[in-house]
């Protein structure tokens, strides 16, 4: 009886670790985690930059792709300015490092999410990630969960079977 009550409390406090973590995932509409570079969606969106330059994997992988610090430089090499947020950029480069962004969304391991075939089939990024090109901050815009996915998939008649987005 006391082995079955452990199990049973195990289960239960796994299963309440697994949903906030899943929640902290996915929610939160408006986060703003602090980021190591203060980045301006809207500027670059006002340059007509497009989100493809800089997530460039967007299109052919699952993930977007976070830009490198490489990409970051070579537009801004070109410009003169003073702006201590881009000299950061030029910090990371001259040391050889990465920029450690953080991420605004990451969905749960046992889902499956491409970019790749919602680009393919003409979706928006606005569609998923609000008005980001308004941002003068990493901002998450949009609350995801499986209804959210769902009636999205509904509307569009795309498929809605577990085995889509659950692998």
């Amino acid at each position: 009886m006391r082995h079955r009550r452990s199990v049973i409390l195990v289960t239960f406090a796994s299963v309440t670790w697994f949903v906030a973590t899943l929640m902290s995932a996915c929610s939160m509409s408006d986060a703003s985690p602090e980021q190591p570079i203060a980045f301006s969606h809207r500027v670059h969106f006002e340059n007509e930059i497009n989100c493809t330059y800089c997530h460039s994997y967007v299109d052919r992988q699952n993930a977007a792709g976070i830009p490198s610090v490489e990409l970051c430089v070579l537009c801004h090499s070109a410009m003169e300015t003073e702006n201590p947020e881009i000299q950061k950029i030029f910090s990371y480069a001259d040391v050889g490092a990465e920029i450690p962004w953080v991420r605004l969304y990451e969905v749960p391991q046992f889902t499956y999410f491409s970019h790749k075939w919602h680009i393919r089939s003409e979706i928006s990024c606005t569609e998923c990630h609000g008005d980001i090109g308004q941002s003068d901050q990493a901002v998450r815009h949009m609350v995801y969960d499986m209804d959210w996915c769902v009636s999205c998939h509904e509307e569009r008649g795309a498929s809605v079977d577990c085995m889509v987005c659950h692998k």
